[in-house]
């Protein structure tokens, strides 16, 4: 890729970026239109898509953002009300501008029509123009390289009136005021505070010394003192920012001093001829106080902050360079693990400490590198505003989507291929679930319906929950549909578990008309799919009229993970260690009467177990010991008695070969460190077989060979 196009692909990214900030913005203008620092995100993102777009050759996004951004600029202006019609028709605008970038990319034709109606809705909402002026949608698109929205560093000095608080004014709302504006590092002047038997507690005897990083005008931050004004003390001073990003640049103490007012030039000078630090000179003679050398040094410490994060705040990453590291992570995670059963067969070596020291690097390495894929919870969380939003509206209803826990992360590949599931499960409670305001009403429930999705980690996985406060399942019908299906027979007493996991039937749907948004039978499938394939398990709880809530519980991550090694005859396995609960012995009595029962007591209740010898067809009969791992997946637990355990050992997941796909129970392979492969043991597709009753006692046994991975170099 040569740098022009490394240009393009960054202004794409960061467009898309931009384009999401302009939906937030817009939702949370619409609940609260008149919380002004909305208009200015929204205003902001609009204005760098426009001045961007025509700096790296996108003239028709440039162009088409201008007259966005001209709206924007009268609502911010307050001319424009915020209304229903704006809201939907700037969202129309950002959809159109997504489009744009979308069939650039595709190399497609965006239709011209549907940009030519939005600008001439855009057109519509604008106050008529005085007589004289020039139309605001002009096809020339103005110079935007001095109108960016840059950050200014301010040096503000505040002595206050001693008599302010007498009038009902607290300084400490100013400072919260400013803090509010930017960052802000603050320095306390108590010089003039009297000795404490004449200390009057109803007058003001400090004053503060403020420097502070915003992006609002000189004009807003006047206005913060407005009130204030009289009696008071207030400088405020614009320091050049850009100087800051000069290699060369480092503030001087002296300088600082001497551009403040606090020290001459002379005596700086003095000071440094005789080769004493400036500050503690200037103090010795009493030209300065402590306090004013000690606010000096945060401005001095603030800038040179400011430098090192303007130079190089961040550094953006291709996705596909980031996998790749991981699988180079993966390989060594392997290696090291080769060199470690290596380095245990000879005790005396002189290679024990240097692996010991692999292991704890390459440990640290990888949380690293997983690390980096990490991605908060709430960027995927925070999409479906608008689906609630859109959704709601059409189906005539009022909906309120709350989301905790949106700081809770996991790896970037689960939370794409979380998407589309979640977006079926909201879907189903908007249509389904939740009650126009009239009948939620009559059940004394309030007007607006809410949809809660949160996530919270729970050990090495991280369960999300997305509840709604609606009607609940109707398990009657679903028997009823079951029923009709043949799923269940007359004489069968499925449990409320039961009954509500046969919605995750394909064609399984209780709906009584098919609409525009679910009735078709073909969600709810895909979302037990969607879960599966992410090694994760999916339960739904229902009380009838008071809403419907599903759990899912999700691996953090899908490209190495903490396995249990476990051995049935000569044959490998690995189980997550995540979702094991206990280990233990299967002997005597216990192991006599679960052979009959394949039932098992542990620590008080019984549990059913799973032979894998049996399941897998492992010919042979079993060891005099066995042992049991009791694991926990959704709301089963269960047991998996094996020959031998063990123990743990970091995992590499690999795709297993296509021939082997669609071996039931297992989710992918291994290379242990040994340099034998092992079988990742999918555990909910285990227990659905087992339900499902498919004796696996006469099938043939798995034969594990290398070529049963897939060659992903």
């Amino acid at each position: 890729m040569d740098r022009k196009s490394q240009y393009v692909e960054t202004f794409r990214l960061e467009a898309y970026e931009h384009l999401i900030n302009i939906e937030d913005a817009l939702l949370d203008m619409e609940e609260t239109p008149d919380d002004p620092e909305c208009i200015h995100r929204l205003f902001r993102a609009m204005h760098t898509i426009k001045g961007s777009g025509a700096m790296f050759g996108f003239d028709e996004i440039a162009g088409f953002a201008h007259h966005a951004e001209t709206l924007l600029e009268k609502v911010r202006e307050g001319t424009v009300p915020v209304t229903s019609a704006l809201v939907d028709l700037i969202f129309l605008a950002k959809d159109q501008i997504e489009a744009m970038l979308d069939a650039d990319k595709t190399g497609s034709d965006v239709d011209p029509d549907s940009c030519d109606k939005i600008v001439a809705k855009l057109h519509c909402l604008l106050p008529e123009p005085e007589v004289g002026t020039t139309s605001p949608f002009s096809d020339e698109i103005p110079d935007t390289s001095d109108d960016e929205d840059k950050e200014t560093v301010y040096r503000i000095r505040f002595h206050p009136d001693p008599d302010m608080m007498l009038s009902g004014m607290d300084p400490v709302r100013i400072l919260d005021e400013l803090h509010d504006l930017g960052q802000c590092e603050l320095t306390v002047h108590t010089g003039a505070v009297p000795p404490l038997e004449s200390l009057q507690p109803n007058l003001i005897f400090l004053s503060w010394d403020i420097i502070m990083i915003t992006d609002a005008g000189i004009d807003t931050v006047k206005d913060v003192f407005i009130f204030v004004e009289e009696g008071s003390d207030i400088s405020i001073q614009t320091l050049d920012i850009e100087s800051i990003r000069e290699d060369s640049f480092r503030p001087r103490l002296g300088e600082i001093l001497v551009d403040r007012g606090d020290a001459s030039v002379n005596s700086v000078n003095e000071a440094v001829k005789m080769q004493k630090r400036v500050g503690e000179m200037l103090v010795e003679s009493g030209e300065i106080s402590t306090a004013d050398v000690e606010s000096a040094l945060k401005e001095q410490k603030f800038l040179e902050k400011r430098k090192t994060l303007t130079d190089d705040e961040s550094v953006r990453i291709s996705s596909d360079k980031l996998d790749k590291l991981i699988n180079l992570v993966g390989e060594m995670v392997v290696t090291q693990a080769h060199m470690s059963n290596l380095a245990e067969d000879h005790e005396n070596s002189v290679f024990s400490m240097p692996v010991r020291q692999m292991e704890r690097l390459t440990g640290d390495l990888r949380k690293f590198a997983l690390d980096m894929r990490m991605l908060p919870a709430g960027t995927l969380f925070g999409r479906f505003r608008r689906l609630v939003r859109d959704l709601s509206s059409e189906l005539g209803k009022e909906v309120e989507l709350v989301v905790e826990g949106g700081q809770t992360e996991l790896d970037k590949t689960i939370l794409e291929k979380l998407h589309d599931p979640l977006v079926h499960l909201i879907r189903n409670s908007i249509d389904h679930s939740l009650e126009i305001p009239g009948e939620r009403e009559q059940q004394n429930k309030p007007r607006k319906g809410t949809i809660r999705l949160t996530a919270v980690h729970r050990g090495a996985r991280v369960d999300i929950t997305a509840a709604d406060d609606g009607i609940g399942i109707d398990l009657a019908s679903v028997r009823a549909k079951a029923l009709e299906k043949g799923l269940i027979s007359e004489d069968d007493d499925p449990s409320e578990a039961e009954l509500c996991d046969l919605l995750f039937t394909p064609g399984f749907s209780t709906a009584r008309q098919v609409s525009g948004v679910s009735g078709r039978g073909v969600g709810m499938d895909v979302v037990k799919q969607g879960i599966n394939v992410l090694g994760g398990t999916i339960g739904i709880e229902s009380i009838r009229g008071q809403g419907t809530t599903f759990r899912l519980s999700l691996p953090l991550t899908l490209a190495i993970i903490e396995g249990l090694h476990i051995k049935v005859d000569d044959r490998d396995f690995v189980i997550p260690v995540s979702q094991v609960e206990t280990c233990g012995e299967l002997k005597g009595a216990a192991r006599e009467k679960s052979d009959t029962q394949r039932t098992i007591r542990l620590k008080g209740e019984l549990i059913p177990f799973i032979r894998l010898r049996d399941f897998f067809g492992i010919q042979g009969g079993a060891g005099t010991e066995e042992h049991m791992a009791a694991v926990q997946t959704g709301q089963y637990r269960i047991g998996i008695v094996v020959d031998e355990i063990l123990g743990n050992i970091q995992t590499v997941i690999k795709p297993l070969d296509p021939l082997y796909r669609r071996a039931e129970g297992i989710s992918g392979a291994t290379v242990m460190g040994n340099g034998t492969v092992a079988l990742i043991i999918d555990l909910p597709e285990l227990i659905r077989c087992v339900k499902a009753d498919k004796s696996k006692s006469s099938n043939k046994p798995i034969t594990i060979t290398d070529n049963i991975i897939r060659d992903s170099k």
